[in-house]
């Protein structure tokens, strides 16, 4: 995610940024990425080990507040474990009036709220494993589902369901908004089980609360044909009868998926040179002076960091203007920039952030709710990265000088107010965006910048090309980053620790 810039988390960082008319590297920085990472460094990327969870949706769209959803979940137990339940977070009751934990700090509401408070939710029903009704219980809030059902290691076992769905109105990742529909955690998102249970952990104002493994998406859309689809997958199929187009989707091997949906929507279409494969980019807008530039950009990116850490694995990459409610936000396959981002320097970086969690989220996967530095971190130093490889090394001079500053700010605050600069903390104990911001995003910027300072430009980009490429499509912890770059010759654990753990002298 790119934190807005309209609260406390405009962090400055990226306060510096090249001119969206610039979208081509200059000859010599092509010819110093070529002597820097070789033609094309293509690893080769493993699939999922073990069959991945498979979601069928049909998801029908009445154009205004409401859907209906009827869902359906292979699931094979490859946790080597006896299964005696499953656990399904129901992100969009965290919009419903009932919700323990709002979806947004008190300070964002009159942004987000367009038109004053109002409410979603999603209303199951028919829930059946294997075709037979269910015994399952939802939490106090509704936003945890708990199916129960033995599955054995190497088992097989399928979640079906239906539901109601209500949107609320609100500039945010689920909802109504001022520019368009927002359909992302709209199904019921099986839970990541990790050492030896479901993590359950709820929503969270601060932060991606989103903690979930490698997936596959085949989904049906019936929306009004005005409205045009952007989408993380592969459109295989789109038919229209009497104002209702019925849309076929699929993703494969992603992260989540993501459906946004707008009557404004214009769409500009390029292509980026993936080590010689061909990747569709396409970039839906609704305010954009210059979208050719804008779509030019994230091609740009997507060359650039299939170049330096290793092949984007996906045909087709979209690029979608749409309200979520900070400057950014990254999905399967799918990067969003709110059109709130108005400066073309920080709109530049921005596309460049949300393009590079595809590496850093997407791909490689990380425990964004106790670990958020290990995504947001490795992403906003990859931005900056891009720039200075691009021959534009004012902008990545200004991201770590004003990464710096900002979280220089926070760590001299007094004691008693609480702050807490270790990494490895929960998002539920930040007490403010801003401290989100200070550790997970300029903290973790700093401690790469420090990497490459210390380990040096080519044992850095070999760390993390080895980093993508032995943990692809699964989970990573900051020891897989450390045991990549001791595989470069760089003993990078004690000072990923020092700032992990807060001892390093900043």
């Amino acid at each position: 995610m790119n934190p807005s810039r309209k609260t406390s988390k405009n962090t400055g960082r990226k306060s510096a940024r090249g001119r969206l008319s610039a979208v081509l590297l200059t000859l010599a920085a092509v010819l110093c990425a070529i002597a820097l990472f070789g033609a094309c460094n293509e690893p080769s990327l493993p699939s999922p080990s073990t069959p991945v969870p498979v979601y069928d949706l049909d998801l029908s769209y009445d154009g205004g507040r409401n859907a209906l959803l009827d869902g359906e979940l292979l699931y094979t137990n490859d946790t080597g474990e006896e299964l005696t339940s499953l656990a399904f977070h129901l992100y969009a009751n965290a919009f419903s009036e009932a919700a323990s934990a709002p979806p947004c700090l008190e300070s964002e509401r009159a942004d987000i709220y367009y038109n004053g408070d109002s409410f979603g939710n999603i209303e199951l029903s028919d829930i059946k494993i294997d075709r037979k009704t269910a015994d399952f219980e939802l939490n106090a809030d509704k936003t945890l589902l708990t199916v129960r059902s033995a599955v054995a290691p190497g088992g097989t076992v399928t979640v079906s369901w239906s539901a109601e769905i209500t949107l609320p109105e609100c500039n945010a990742r689920f909802g109504v908004t001022q520019s368009g529909v927002n359909f992302t955690g709209f199904y019921p998102v099986l839970c990541m089980y990790d050492d030896g249970e479901w993590r359950t952990e709820g929503y969270s104002p601060v932060g991606d609360p989103f903690f979930s493994e490698i997936s596959s998406f085949h989904v049906t859309l019936a929306a009004p044909t005005a409205l045009v689809p952007a989408t993380s997958g592969e459109v295989t199929s789109s038919e229209s009868d009497g104002g209702v187009t019925v849309t076929e989707i699929t993703a494969e091997n992603v992260r989540d998926f993501a459906l946004f949906l707008s009557r404004d929507f214009g769409t500009e279409k390029t292509t980026a040179n993936v080590c010689g494969s061909v990747t569709d980019v396409t970039y839906f807008y609704t305010d954009d002076a210059d979208p050719s530039a804008t779509a030019a950009l994230a091609a740009e990116a997507i060359e650039f960091f299939s170049s330096a850490f290793g092949a984007y694995p996906y045909h087709s990459f979209t690029l979608v203007q749409a309200h979520v409610g900070a400057g950014g936000m990254e999905y399967g396959a799918l990067a969003a920039v709110d059109p709130s981002v108005k400066d073309e320097r920080e709109h530049a970086l921005t596309v460049v952030h949300e393009t590079a969690h595809q590496w850093w989220f997407g791909i490689v996967g990380s425990d964004q709710i106790n670990s958020p530095w290990l995504d947001e971190g490795l992403t906003e130093f990859s931005a900056a990265y891009f720039f200075l490889r691009r021959g534009e090394e004012q902008i990545y001079t200004d991201s770590v000088a004003s990464a710096r500053s900002y979280y220089s700010v926070y760590s001299r605050l007094p004691e008693d107010v609480g702050f807490d600069g270790r990494m490895d903390r929960p998002l539920s104990s930040y007490l403010t965006a801003g401290e989100y911001v200070a550790v997970a995003y300029c903290k973790g910027l700093l401690l790469f910048d420090t990497l490459l300072s210390l380990a040096g430009e080519e044992k850095l980009t070999a760390a993390l090309a080895d980093y993508y490429a032995a943990n692809a499509f699964s989970v990573a912890d900051g020891h897989a980053l450390a045991a990549a770059f001791s595989r470069a010759g760089f003993d990078a654990a004690p000072i990923i620790s020092s700032f992990v753990r807060d001892t390093a002298v900043m």
